[in-house]
């Protein structure tokens, strides 16, 4: 094995703890609401550009981060007020269709709005560790092993949340059957509205560590992370927290080796490439899921 593929690994399945944030919060959000929320990714770049704003107004790293927290935390909510929710009201297909077009549309004022403050273009985040660490003959990017941890404890404290709380388990009542978590007695809205708040949580940090990882971020970056969290997901099974930490995986291990034997332009459509396979081969993913579409 070249020293080439496995420096190409490493960094795939360091970034796959990114993806996987992402591929969590659709994977929660579909649970409860049935619906994908295109805004997800955005949420990410909100929280990243907040904190480039606040640091130029002379905060520091750490207040500038809670901030872009608490400030993709109220854009979340807002959405899910303006936009989700009236959209749900629909049935039949339009009951699916509705949501979707609606968290599209609230992605694209959120980029249009991004753009118009800072500028369709790259921009330079204020904390950034590009740099790389020798272990054993490779080079290690510093930043996506720090977002690489970071994401491993964050998803596993929504293992426990999910699996192991009170909380969580209304959050599976309500996935599994929002009729029968209300006559239960379970807020069906209060757990819909935090588990979007949570999942802004895991967008807002997986902003921050993109920008830390690789030292820039533009309006437009959101997309392709929403786009690789979504294959994530389809990938690892919908539905399934730990299958879209696989599926997260698995799209890591793939960029590193399409970039190794195809080239870096071979990068984004390796990631393809799996979805159309693993739809063929096992459309319902790689853990399955009862009531996962």
């Amino acid at each position: 094995m070249s020293n080439m593929f496995l420096q190409q690994l490493v960094n795939g399945v360091l970034s796959s703890g990114i993806y996987a944030l992402f591929a969590v919060g659709f994977t929660m959000i579909f649970g409860i609401m049935r619906i994908l929320n295109m805004t997800h990714g955005d949420f990410a770049i909100v929280a990243a550009l907040i904190v480039v704003w606040a640091v130029s107004l002379g905060s520091g790293i750490w207040p500038a981060v809670l901030v872009a927290i608490a400030a993709t935390v109220a854009v979340a909510c807002l959405v899910e007020r303006i936009a989700i929710r009236p959209a749900q009201r629909f049935s039949g297909d339009a009951a699916i269709e509705m949501p979707l077009i609606a968290t599209i549309g609230a992605g694209m004022v959120l980029q249009s709005s991004a753009a118009l403050l800072f500028g369709n273009k790259a921009i330079v985040f204020p904390y950034s560790m590009i740099q790389f660490e020798r272990m054993g003959g490779l080079l290690v990017p510093r930043g996506l092993m720090i977002s690489a941890g970071v994401a491993v404890l964050l998803l596993g404290l929504m293992e426990f949340i999910v699996n192991y709380t009170s909380f969580g388990r209304q959050i599976r009542a309500v996935a599994q059957n929002r009729d029968a978590a209300k006559i239960m007695g379970i807020n069906v809205t209060f757990v819909t509205v935090s588990t979007m708040a949570i999942t802004a949580v895991l967008a807002a940090i997986a902003g921050c560590l993109v920008g830390l990882s690789y030292g820039l971020v533009t309006p437009t970056t959101g997309i392709t992370y929403s786009i690789k969290g979504l294959v994530a997901m389809i990938v690892g099974g919908v539905g399934s927290l730990r299958g879209a930490v696989l599926g997260a995986l698995m799209i890591g291990i793939t960029e590193a080796i399409a970039v190794t034997w195809l080239g870096s332009q071979m990068k984004d459509m390796s990631v393809f490439l799996v979805l159309l396979l693993v739809l063929v081969l096992r459309p319902s993913g790689i853990i399955a899921v009862q009531g996962g579409k």
